[in-house]
């Protein structure tokens, strides 16, 4: 018999213990399911069994019978049979398997209580609990020694090693948006290091100018990557700012500003870095693609030995 509860208490107890039993009822009509097309299939019949047992604890749970409380303390213990049958001492086979059933062992086993007042019954449900810490505790003990250790494969030789197709390599230089034409984003540079990188400090401030109007609020992002040259730096601002820098100083050489409007912007106004090319009989030139302002144009601007101002060829 289910004990009488009077009071708020009680009653929040009691409809507790009924919800816990439609959860397991739930989850074993799902099981049920599932477990009937496996075996139709010739699958293992444990998610059947296991699912016809979970809904009639759950029913017998709803009712607040403790042979609800019973009949899971069985199938926890056949589940955790199948459960090292199916996948030895395999933690990693072992924990789709046995998981949710020990959560759902815990709640069972909260809710006891509230079934019976019967010694025996609590009694027997306190040897359970006992008895699942004790398996909890060594399980979990044998299956962490019966682990293998852990053999990694060796790294492939250095000659399957991707080389490196660019013309120009990152180093003093940053030439690219990923550092090289590869884009491995990687700097051999090792002056920087775990050891010192909490002592730096700023050496200098840039800021672009390009700011939104009342017009684009809200449709700016800055997203460039600045190229490092020589002595120089090489940048874009969200509207396609060219803009070069020098790298120790921080002090603006040049810019040159296309003149975007705003209703070029469909969605955000963006410019994630330039591009570098050393130009046979040129000092260098630089390039922007405007993309996500006008799709398929190019803005090309080129500086030439001896000219400290780019010569532009906007947009057609």
């Amino acid at each position: 018999m289910a004990p009488q509860h009077n009071g708020a208490r009680g009653r929040a107890t009691a409809w507790a213990v009924r919800l816990l039993g439609a959860v397991l009822g739930l989850i074993g009509l799902v099981l049920t399911a599932g477990g009937a097309w496996l075996a139709l299939v010739g699958g293992s019949l444990y998610y059947l069994l296991a699912g016809l047992a979970l809904v009639a604890s759950g029913v017998l749970l709803i009712l607040r019978n403790p042979l609800g409380a019973w009949t899971y303390f069985i199938l926890y213990g056949v589940t955790l049979a199948w459960a090292v049958w199916e996948s030895g001492l395999d933690g990693w086979g072992l924990l789709p398997r046995v998981v949710a059933p020990s959560v759902l062992m815990v709640l069972v086993l909260l809710a006891t209580p509230a079934l019976t007042t019967a010694r025996p019954h609590r009694v027997g449900a306190l040897g359970v609990a006992a008895a699942f810490v004790v398996v909890l505790l060594g399980g979990g003990l044998m299956v962490a020694v019966a682990q293998p250790e852990m053999d990694p494969r060796p790294l492939p030789p250095a000659t399957l090693a991707m080389s490196e197709p660019s013309p120009m390599q990152p180093g003093a230089d940053w030439p690219a948006y990923g550092g090289a034409y590869s884009a491995r984003r990687y700097s051999p540079l090792s002056q920087i290091t775990p050891q010192n990188v909490d002592g730096l400090e700023r050496v200098w401030l840039a800021h672009t100018g390009d700011l939104p109007s009342e017009t684009a609020k809200g449709m700016y992002a800055a997203e460039t990557t600045p190229l490092k040259v020589g002595d120089s730096l090489y940048l874009c601002s969200a509207k396609n700012i060219l803009i070069a820098l020098d790298a120790g100083t921080g002090k603006e050489r040049w810019r040159y500003d296309p003149r975007v409007p705003d209703a070029w912007i469909p969605y955000s106004a963006s410019c994630r870095g330039v591009s570098y090319y050393a130009a046979p009989g040129a000092e260098l030139a630089v390039r922007s693609p405007l993309k996500d302002l006008r799709p398929g144009r190019v803005q090309l601007t080129g500086l030439t030995a001896g000219d400290p101002y780019p010569a532009a060829r906007g947009p057609s």
